[in-house]
């Protein structure tokens, strides 16, 4: 069983503790929640990011991630680039981007295990040690991250693809998912309820921080990592017993571990509201990344079987959260998230009416969504920028052929909680999700008109703009505070 709940105040660290020392709160960006946010947070600015994401972040990551699974063999990496479509580049850029990962792995990784020694040690450490740790681990990972800037002069001159496309075949897919797709077996079965381990809590800007962790659900099976676990920060409200908690998923490719703390609008629910937040990484992103790919690409990479996969696994790992959650507070329970999380996050609503109670969140947060995955593989301006649609079709994938997994894309049947306790942010301007998909989806599940917000943005301004209006989280809130 989870562990039992405990206090949120550092009252069980020795009383040498540093009381002045904590995470430092995060600085704001003037284009994003200051004076030219209501200039930058408008559709032109979404084009922009699109363009910025599709062609040249994810193409860097893509030479990232196959430099860092070379590790430093140049000829690896040659061959990695090669397999990519990539014309081979220049010796010395080879070689100054093969150089470059190794001594920023290591240092990671070093960064990673005092981290865990510290944050995980038998007896809690002082606050100044807990936060030198966290922040040393935060710029290792950030530094490691940023070494995608070696590989710039190398896209510049081969145009890198964002994803390295292995599409699987129907024989592939059928066999992993047929069963489940046809209803044969339960498309999404409650997961058992796991142990998990609770890191000590360092002092934050918006409360107590925290880590937790246990074993993958789907680790060592297909492209999950043997070894992988599940890992959450959980920030919790100052001196609040038994407070409610939002279970909130990133987007796919987002990885706030991997970086130096940035404002976030999420986690500040917890001293604006008294929420505990809970927010996880998903499988393949961040620590849980697949050796050889970027934050989440085995998703796209693999698709449909990829995605199929994604979706199960971080579906079962929400239900451990929510009973993790159940078993160490009183409180309500909301599950949701932003783009890919949120898609996640409806199909585990409608799946928890076959679960245990205490699986079963009670309320509901949607930003950037759609309830027709077909139209956004098949019309969505990330699958075209991508080349995921011409990729799939290539393999010979067509609307009628994975119309029969829509089961396991999608919500089916009604979501566990009542449509009250659901709260949707909708960009009307969304080219990413097309904003009558989930409109449709809003209209089905009967969410009522003051629980929807749908601001003229797009995919990435709409969840942006929280920083300067967060009525949809402040409404999600009110939701958990009133149950």
């Amino acid at each position: 069983m989870p562990e039992s709940h405990t206090s949120t105040r550092s009252a069980d660290r020795p009383a040498s503790a540093a009381r002045h020392a904590t995470l430092p709160a995060p600085k704001r960006k003037v284009w994003l929640d200051g004076a030219l946010a209501p200039y930058t947070l408008r559709p032109w600015f979404d084009r922009f990011l699109l363009k910025w994401v599709t062609k040249t972040y994810f193409p860097l990551s893509r030479g990232w991630a196959a430099a860092r699974w070379a590790d430093g063999d140049v000829d690896a990496l040659r061959a990695e680039l090669g397999r990519c479509g990539v014309r081979a580049p220049k010796e010395a850029l080879l070689t100054k981007l093969a150089a470059a990962l190794p001594p920023a792995e290591r240092a990671y990784r070093d960064a990673v295990a005092d981290w865990e020694a510290a944050f995980h040690a038998a007896r809690p450490p002082a606050d100044a040690q807990l936060v030198a740790g966290e922040r040393r681990r935060e710029r290792a990972a950030q530094r490691l991250m940023a070494q995608r800037a070696w590989v710039v002069p190398i896209h510049r001159r081969g145009r890198l693809p964002a994803v390295a496309f292995d599409i699987r075949d129907a024989r592939a897919v059928v066999a992993a998912h047929g069963a489940r797709a046809d209803g044969d077996v339960g498309a999404f079965p409650a997961p058992e309820t796991p142990i998990v381990r609770h890191s000590h809590r360092v002092p934050g800007p918006d409360g107590p921080v925290s880590w937790i962790d246990w074993p993958a659900p789907m680790a060592g099976v297909r492209d999950f990592p043997a070894g992988d676990r599940v890992r959450a920060r959980v920030v919790e409200p100052m001196d609040r017993p038994d407070p409610p908690t939002f279970i909130h998923l990133h987007g796919i490719g987002m990885e706030p571990e991997m970086l130096v703390a940035q404002r976030d609008t999420v986690l500040e629910m917890a001293r604006r509201h008294a929420v505990r937040v809970v927010r996880p990484e998903g499988p393949w992103h961040g620590s849980r990344m697949a050796a050889g790919f970027w934050g989440g690409e085995p998703a796209l990479a693999h698709a449909p079987l990829g995605w199929l996969d994604l979706v199960q696994a971080w579906v079962a790992e929400v239900a451990q959260l929510v009973a993790w959650a159940r078993a160490t507070s009183a409180g309500p329970v909301a599950i949701g998230g932003l783009s890919l999380g949120a898609l996640n996050s409806q199909v585990a609503a409608a799946a928890a009416r076959d679960w245990p109670s205490a699986m079963r969140p009670d309320a509901l947060f949607l930003c950037m969504t759609s309830g027709d995955m077909l139209q956004v593989g098949f019309e969505g301006a990330m699958a075209k920028g991508l080349g995921a649609l011409q990729a799939v079709r290539a393999a010979g994938w067509d609307h009628d052929a994975l119309t029969r997994f829509r089961p396991l894309l999608e919500p089916h049947g009604a979501p566990v909680m009542p449509a009250d306790r659901i709260v949707m942010h909708l960009g009307r301007m969304d080219a990413v999700m097309p904003f009558d998909g989930a409109r449709a989806l809003a209209t089905r599940w009967g969410v009522p008109q003051h629980n929807l917000f749908t601001p003229r943005r797009g995919h990435f301004t709409a969840p942006m703009a929280l920083h300067i209006d967060p009525a949809p989280l402040d409404r999600l809130a009110a939701v958990l505070n009133r149950l």
